[in-house]
This record gives C-alpha cells, sequence and structure tokens, in this order.
C-alpha cells in the first residue's frame, strides 16, 4: 500500500501511538487533557498526505527543500496552530520537535510492520515525499513557535517596564516632597511611599533575576525545615501590609499548621500570591487569604474580586513561557512574572496549584502543599 494511503486509512491508529510516546516522554503533557494533547495531529496527517499525492516538478521540489514554497492558508493552517498552542501551554523547541520526530517515527514503523512492499523503487520515493512533507510541516510549526515566543518576550517586557514605570514615578515624588516641605507628617508619608515603592521594584526585580534562572535550566533549591506556616502567614500578611497600605487584606488562619518547607521559599509564593491580588483587584478592595490544615496537606486561599480571568488563560496561566494577557477581554493583564514563580515554588515542594474565577464569585488561586516530602 502506497504510504500517503497507509496515512489515511490508519490516521487513528498512528494518532494513538503518537499520544502514548507524548504521555509518556514529554513532561509538559502531563497537566493537558487528552484532546490538548491529540491538538491537530489528525489535521497534520491528512496534509501530509495531500501533499504526498500532489504533483510536484523538479523545480517544485528543490522550492521545497530550501522552505521557498508557495503555501495557502489552508496548507499551513493545522501546523501554525499547533506550533501556537504548544508554546501557549509551554513547551520549549526540543518538545516541539520531539513530537515531530515521534510522530514520523510512528507512521513508518507502523508501515514497515503492516502494508510496506518490497518495491524498493516505490517505497524510496514514498519515504522521499512524506519526510519532505512532515519537514514543512515542522518548521511551519516551529518558526510559528518563534514568533509567539518573540511576541511573548516583548509583552512581557512592555508589561515590566509598564510596571516598573509607577515605582519610579511614585518615588521621584516622593523625593520631590521631601525637598520641598519642612512638614513632618507629609515627609513621613512621602517615605512610607517611597519605601513602599522601592520594595515592589525590588520584588519585580527579583522575580526577574529567579525567572531567568529557571528559564536557563537552574532548578529550584529546596531547603526544607520544620515550619508553622500560621506564624510565618501573620508576618508576611503584616510585611505586606506595610508595603502596600492601601491594601485590605483579611487573613483567616485559625490553627498551626506544621510542615517541612523551604520557608523562605513558601514566603515568597505567599507574597507574590497577595500582590498579584492586590495588583489585580478593585483599588481598596479585599484579598482574603486562608490557611486550614487538610490530612497530610496545608490548604491555603487567597481570593479577591475583580473582573475575571478568562477560561483560556485560566489552562494556561502557569505554564506559559513569559505572560500571558487575556486577549479576548483586551484588557491588557499581566498574569506571568510572579505567578511562574509561584508555580515553580509549589511543584519544588510536591505541592498543586489552580485558579478559580468568575463573575460572580470573583478569583480565588488554592495552593496545597504536603505537610511532610513524598506525603
Amino acid at each position: 500500500m502506497k504510504l500517503s494511503h497507509f496515512i489515511q486509512e490508519n490516521k487513528d491508529e498512528i494518532t494513538q501511538e503518537w499520544i502514548r510516546y507524548a504521555q509518556n516522554n514529554i513532561s509538559r503533557t502531563f497537566e493537558m487533557d487528552l484532546e490538548e494533547v491529540t491538538d491537530h495531529v489528525k489535521e497534520i496527517l491528512d496534509r501530509i498526505s495531500n501533499d504526498m499525492e500532489s504533483s510536484q516538478t523538479a523545480d517544485e521540489q528543490e522550492k521545497k527543500s530550501m522552505g521557498n514554497k508557495e503555501m495557502s492558508f489552508q496548507d499551513t493552517e493545522a501546523a501554525t496552530a499547533h506550533g501556537e498552542q504548544r508554546l501557549d501551554f509551554g513547551f520549549d523547541f526540543m518538545q516541539l520537535s520531539s513530537e515531530f520526530r515521534a510522530l514520523r517515527a510512528s507512521v513508518l514503523r507502523l508501515w514497515a510492520q503492516k502494508s510496506r512492499k518490497e518495491n524498493w523503487e516505490a517505497d524510496f520515493y514514498d519515504m522521499i515525499r512524506f519526510n519532505e512533507a512532515i519537514d514543512e510541516i515542522w518548521m511551519i510549526s516551529l518558526e510559528r513557535f518563534q514568533t509567539k515566543l518573540d511576541e511573548s518576550k516583548n509583552l512581557f517586557l512592555g508589561i515590566l517596564g509598564h510596571d516598573l514605570r509607577n515605582p519610579i514615578a511614585a518615588v521621584k515624588g516622593a523625593n520631590a516632597i521631601l525637598s520641598l516641605t519642612d512638614d513632618k507628617t507629609k515627609k513621613e508619608k512621602a517615605l512610607n511611599l517611597s519605601r513602599s515603592s522601592i520594595k515592589r521594584m525590588t520584588e519585580l526585580i527579583d522575580n526577574l533575576l529567579e525567572l531567568t534562572e529557571l528559564r536557563l535550566g537552574t532548578r529550584m533549591n529546596i531547603k526544607r525545615s520544620n515550619s508553622d506556616l500560621q506564624e510565618r502567614l501573620e508576618e508576611i500578611v503584616h510585611e505586606v501590609q506595610l508595603g502596600y497600605p492601601e491594601a485590605n487584606i483579611i487573613l483567616d488562619a485559625p490553627q498551626p499548621v506544621e510542615g517541612e518547607w523551604d520557608i523562605l521559599r513558601i514566603e515568597q509564593m505567599v507574597s507574590n500570591l497577595i500582590i498579584n491580588a492586590i495588583g489585580d483587584g478593585e483599588p481598596g478592595g479585599k484579598v482574603y487569604v486562608k490557611l486550614s490544615k487538610e490530612e497530610d496537606q496545608a490548604l491555603l486561599t487567597v481570593h479577591n474580586h475583580d473582573s475575571p480571568i478568562s477560561e483560556e488563560v485560566q489552562k494556561k496561566i502557569f505554564n506559559t513561557g513569559f505572560s500571558a494577557s487575556d486577549e479576548r477581554t483586551g484588557n491588557g493583564r499581566n498574569y506571568g512574572l510572579g505567578l511562574l514563580i509561584v508555580k515553580e515554588i509549589v511543584e519544588g515542594h510536591g505541592g498543586t496549584i489552580n485558579v478559580r474565577s468568575n463573575r460572580k464569585e470573583g478569583t480565588t488561586f488554592t495552593v496545597k502543599l504536603p505537610l511532610k516530602p513524598g506525603n
């Protein structure tokens, strides 16, 4: 059987073979549902088989091998969408490329086992056309992946610049007040404003450095010790409240919650969640922080009332490469920098984090942390 016909008649089996590879070998797929893992694979197989069946001159073959072939939107749609979706779920270049390597191997292995004839001239030609087609789809997907990655980097830098501009302006304003007044009350207010702004800039820079190290492949170092999270949470909320005097943080932590954690990392995680809630919530709105114990886990929630995060953004809020904005609502909110660090800290402790957001209930981030390693 011709390879192109084999692909069409065995799409389901090829897809299942490919899914097994992805779920066993690509870590990012562990958190995705089956539909998200499968994505556009069948459409990609259709595109490959159709390309193999199309007539092709020597000149067209040369242009294709150099990446100069003219293609319609239909020719590139599935590969483009696949590359974009994989970036949204936090894939890197190697993980995306390994998908196409696995797809190639799955097709050729099943074809060899089931249908390939010992007609070497025909088989060789089929394999050439197949490899041309899959390489073309692969490059289209990688190109869109890179374009979207560059867009995310630019968005990230824009958000960082915007977030730094406000505290810098506040410090400049505070310095102007200090230089123009002898009123002790005004001076104290200006100093508090300046301290708060400097604290915010420091947090942004610390998160940026942490994220850079993680993206370069440095694993987060977790140093555990026995700690009472209730006691530390009270101190964290107090510290954040001093840094953000306009915020209204309400803590509900009625009982001790003791466990083995890297308490400095936990402080960083909690601070980022609370600051994120302050920044995204209504001005002067309440931020609720709740801590409890469920069997062998600590349960922490941070809740506020703000405009809801769309379901699309909720799916990728902890996985995207740099930052995510809610494109559907067009509100340009930043969800990425602090939350990426939060996710790394939670997972470094063997815990889980999720978000629930809707217009009626507001937005709640829920963190579950094992009290001891291995729980």
